[in-house]
């Protein structure tokens, strides 16, 4: 829902349907009452990539920079926009290791505060998640990853954050 192109749900994923897809095997719906928070995320992922708030415009638009690729610590970042600017202007983290990271630095493509807008670890998608507290984002004019500013955030493991202005 955050990368370019044609978002697409198959048959069934919002609910974790665990068997191949056949076209004559009806969904299992009795799956969305047993992992509400999972049917949550998906409504919430929609709602960011349909521009629900009017705070994440960037995430319609057709340009993408991946400008954070951490390989040691499996991290990714990148930013997203339409037209540029605040309510435009998105940024991804995604933290595809084990590991929490506190503090973690990285760019932004403006300066000040950076909302955020998803965090897929909240205990609201699961009361098992959430052991890592995530906040609004500041970014400053001290320069990263080829932008011109960055800041510091809480990174939870397994997760993807999204954040914008």
């Amino acid at each position: 829902m955050t990368s370019p192109g044609v978002p697409l749900i198959f048959q069934g994923q919002e609910c974790l349907e665990d068997r191949w897809f056949h076209d004559d095997d009806p969904i299992e719906w009795w799956r969305r009452d047993a992992y509400p928070g999972n049917v949550q995320l998906y409504g919430d992922l929609i709602r960011l990539r349909r521009n629900w708030y009017d705070n994440t415009r960037g995430l319609r638009g057709r340009h993408v920079n991946v400008y954070h690729v951490n390989n040691w610590d499996k991290v990714l970042g990148y930013h997203r926009w339409d037209h540029g600017g605040a309510g435009d202007d998105v940024v991804v983290i995604a933290n595809f290791s084990h590991r929490t990271f506190p503090d973690y630095r990285i760019g932004f493509p403006r300066e000040g505060r950076w909302s955020l807008r998803l965090n897929t670890n909240a205990r609201v998608y699961d009361p098992e998640f959430g052991a890592c507290d995530v906040f609004d984002a500041w970014s400053n004019d001290d320069g990263c990853d080829g932008l011109p500013h960055s800041g510091t955030l809480n990174l939870p493991p397994y997760s993807a954050l999204v954040y914008s202005q």
